[in-house]
């Protein structure tokens, strides 16, 4: 398979992105109409997922003002060049730029877009091109301020389970800390195994254990981590940020499945951590287990978010 070099031929003047654009990265975003982030643009899993994948570089240029991020996906053969997502913030002119550079890489007239929320088809329209639209998943919105004072019939079933959690013996909720790394790894090992019964691949541990061991780029704003310790032991672990202003990711939270309830509980500690925000966006469910567990925390909307093909 030919290896592709960045920055050579049809990728001249794209760079893999790096902490150096982190900053520039931030400020695209925050320039970007709200409804234009998703789970995706949330930069601590930009980093811990593509930074060290040798199999797909994340790469970034700019053009006009805006921020332009492509995926090159070395496991195809030949190497696709596809757009990430609109640029940052969205224009016709730095689109049409894109576009052509993804033709001349691939050298064909289809051109992928991997995340687009569904708000953002529109930004399509003057290209006049044909689109394909594939729904890729739905995404949980939820309102953090709901989670200081549960009330109502709505909540009944998610107090009663905080309740029987709060009712424990030596719960106590911390700040995640480097020191309680090998505590969190050893609980995600023993979760992969038992998980494995039941499904035949296991995703997400790779960007876990980099975010476990995580190396000091992201302040407590944008990575933000909790565990619960019962009678001293570790059970659960998990971490949230802001996407940008106003919208808060949670990332990743993981639990002892023996101690019923806990994921949840863990989860409101760290929605409450963010009820300064609009909303806070909880990524899919790609399993009927985890669609229970997201409903019953009680979403306040769905954000659904599609893969695009243009001139298809």
């Amino acid at each position: 398979m030919h290896d592709p070099q960045v920055g050579e031929g049809a990728l001249a003047g794209l760079r893999r992105m790096a902490p150096p654009d982190f900053d520039r990265y931030r400020a695209a975003l925050a320039q970007a109409p709200a409804q234009a982030a998703c789970w995706q643009h949330y930069l601590p899993f930009l980093h811990f997922h593509y930074g060290p994948n040798p199999r797909q570089d994340l790469l970034i240029e700019e053009h006009e003002g805006a921020l332009c991020l492509f995926k090159l996906d070395r496991r195809e053969d030949p190497p696709q060049l596809r757009l990430f997502c609109l640029p940052l913030p969205a224009g016709t002119a730095a689109l049409r730029h894109c576009l052509e550079r993804v033709r001349a890489f691939n050298g064909q007239p289809r051109v992928a877009i991997d995340w687009m929320p569904a708000a953002q088809i529109g930004a399509l329209g003057p290209l006049g091109e044909t689109l394909r639209l594939v729904p890729k998943l739905d995404q949980y919105l939820y309102d953090p301020k709901l989670y200081r004072h549960l009330t109502g019939r709505k909540t009944r079933e998610l107090r009663h389970n905080l309740a029987h959690v709060q009712a424990l013996e030596g719960v106590e909720v911390q700040a995640y800390t480097p020191q309680d790394a090998p505590e969190a790894e050893a609980l995600l090992a023993t979760w992969i195994a038992q998980q494995r019964a039941k499904y035949d691949t296991i995703a997400y541990q790779g960007y876990t254990r980099a975010c476990l061991r995580h190396d000091g780029l992201f302040g407590p704003r944008e990575l933000a981590g909790k565990v619960v310790r019962v009678q001293g032991r570790l059970c659960a672990f998990g971490f949230a940020g802001e996407i940008r202003p106003g919208l808060a990711n949670l990332f990743i939270t993981y639990s002892d499945p023996g101690v019923s309830g806990l994921n949840r509980f863990l989860t409101c500690q760290l929605l409450q951590a963010f009820e300064d925000c609009e909303l806070v966006n909880s990524g899919p469910a790609d399993t009927p287990g985890l669609v229970t567990a997201k409903d019953s925390l009680c979403p306040v909307a769905m954000q659904q978010v599609f893969r695009v093909t243009i001139g298809a």
